[in-house]
């Protein structure tokens, strides 16, 4: 199946852009005291809105979406307004160093000696898995830095895996088979659709 990206020619009017995680929760009817579990499978999940469109714009977005086929084909989805890291991180390759890591921390090399790398809030991404930033990541005298972030890792990267901080971006599919757009009597078109992450 296909992965497409999201037309440029017209911004986002408005975004939802978070995270969905997958926890067990139980709640006991006697005390009412919660225990919760932590579970993988944590997803991003999105909804992009479209500012109002004369047709000649809208085609573009509208023929983006029917290439979708609903859930057949998939697109990249990301936070709009956080392309690029807040970080120091400027004209460094950062890569993972070391095979077999796991969890929500990753050392990584290759940075800035000393400077904060990255900073809570940044996203990047890594085996094609979007990750965000969850406390300040200050590298060592060597370049060194570790990074703690969320959700946790689905596959363990590879030594020197390159770690993608500019314009990162995760997998999604529509959340239904219905792609449908609105027309008003003056022309104007309205388009939103919305996606949750898959792997």
């Amino acid at each position: 199946m296909a992965t497409y990206t999201i037309p440029t020619t017209v911004g986002f009017s408005s975004v939802e852009f978070g995270l969905e995680n997958n926890n067990q929760v139980f709640e006991s009817p006697l005390s009412n005291s919660i225990q919760v579990s932590e579970l993988t499978g944590a997803r991003w999940y999105a909804t992009f809105n479209l500012p109002p469109m004369k047709k000649e714009n809208s085609l573009e977005y509208i023929g983006f979406l029917q290439r979708l086929q609903g859930r057949v084909h998939s697109f990249f989805g990301f936070d709009a307004n956080h392309r690029s890291p807040s970080g120091t991180i400027a004209g460094s390759t950062l890569l993972v160093n070391g095979a077999s890591q796991t969890g929500t921390s990753l050392t990584i090399d290759g940075a800035q000696a000393s400077t904060t790398v990255l900073k809570a809030g940044d996203f990047f991404s890594v085996n094609s898995e979007l990750k965000m930033i969850t406390v300040d990541a200050t590298s060592d005298g060597a370049g060194d830095v570790t990074v703690n972030f969320v959700p946790s890792l689905r596959s363990s990267p590879s030594d020197d895996a390159v770690i993608t901080t500019t314009n990162p971006v995760c997998t999604m599919k529509l959340t239904g088979d219905s792609t449908t757009y609105s027309i008003n009597t003056a022309g104007i078109y309205g388009i939103s659709f919305s996606g949750l992450e898959v792997f």
